[in-house]
């Protein structure tokens, strides 16, 4: 953990000399900011038009789970997406839109992000508006923990320490359909 946070910290240092903004396959539909230990994170929520595929949507699952996934990146200096990301899933349930998980992955790669939800640290969705055009925000406040072996049987890694963090987003979605 002691050479992550140098690394975390020149990263958000080197963010605005290598930033970029996103190139034309791309369009920004939303901003995501993380964050943590005092530091912010600003990623770019994008719409890839070549593909027709938006990196934040709402899904109704079984009939009844309204569900919202968010993804954040980074923008590389060729005005791609890149790492790091940030992921954020919510879900309706009982008429209340809860918090599920967020992951940040970084450049410990996709086995071994921060998590917060039911593999990870505990998290709140402190605030949430969706209005009638499709446009929503949301922030999640809580800690997260760092995971080992995410992509087979995720476990919080040996000797993690909680990590506070605040998740604020707000994206246009496409409508549901039909």
């Amino acid at each position: 953990m002691i050479r992550f946070a140098p690394t975390f910290c020149a990263a958000l240092i080197a963010a605005p000399l290598w930033a970029a903004e996103l190139n034309d396959r791309y369009e920004q539909i939303g901003t995501l900011q993380f964050t943590r230990g005092g530091e912010t994170l600003d990623l770019v929520i994008p719409y890839d038009t070549e593909r027709d595929r938006a990196y934040a949507e709402q899904k109704v699952f079984m009939g009844s789970y309204l569900t919202i996934n968010v993804l954040g990146r980074s923008v590389d200096e060729t005005g791609k997406p890149g790492s790091p990301m940030v992921q954020v899933t919510l879900q309706k349930r009982s008429g209340e839109m809860a918090f599920l998980t967020a992951e940040l992955f970084d450049e410990q790669g996709y086995s071994a992000p921060l998590s917060m939800g039911p593999d990870g640290g505990k998290g709140t969705l402190t605030s949430f508006e969706m209005t009638d055009d499709n446009a929503v925000s949301a922030t999640i406040e809580g800690e997260m923990l760092r995971l080992q072996d995410y992509t087979g049987e995720p476990k919080v890694a040996e000797g993690a320490t909680p990590e506070p963090v605040t998740i604020s987003f707000s994206a246009q979605l496409a409508p549901l359909e039909d």
